[in-house]
């Protein structure tokens, strides 16, 4: 499940930054099957990724009352994965062209995402 779950944050990702930088990538911005692969990758990220974070968390609770980058970054992941799921459900029901707030907190959770996964997969365990 664990893999499931890192394939779907890497996907939505970089389909994100595709579709946040439509000046970078201008292919992107009109192709509505990116737009739909992101849309249904979010829904099913809003499902998977709660329940392996309380899973997850479960099973390493030994380690969690040790500081380590490890332990921070494992953190860092589980609240920017909840805050992207909050900042996503408005901009899937009413757009990110409407609510620039919700879509400038989401493009920088996605960044804080991915940094934490970078810094996570390298940290000692």
């Amino acid at each position: 499940m664990r893999k499931l779950v890192v394939l779907s944050c890497v996907f939505l990702i970089l389909s994100g930054i595709l579709l946040s930088y439509p000046e970078i990538f201008p292919w992107a911005e009109e192709s509505t099957a990116v737009s739909l692969l992101h849309i249904w990758a979010g829904i099913f990220f809003i499902v998977i990724f709660p329940l392996y974070s309380w899973d997850h968390i479960k099973g390493h609770s030994d380690r969690l009352s040790k500081i380590s980058l490890s332990t921070a970054t494992g953190i860092l992941q589980f609240f920017a994965g909840i805050g992207l799921i909050i900042s996503g459900i408005p901009l899937l029901l009413y757009s990110a062209d409407v609510l620039d707030f919700p879509r400038d907190i989401h493009l920088f959770l996605t960044f804080v995402l991915a940094l934490s996964l970078i810094l996570h997969k390298i940290s000692e365990k």
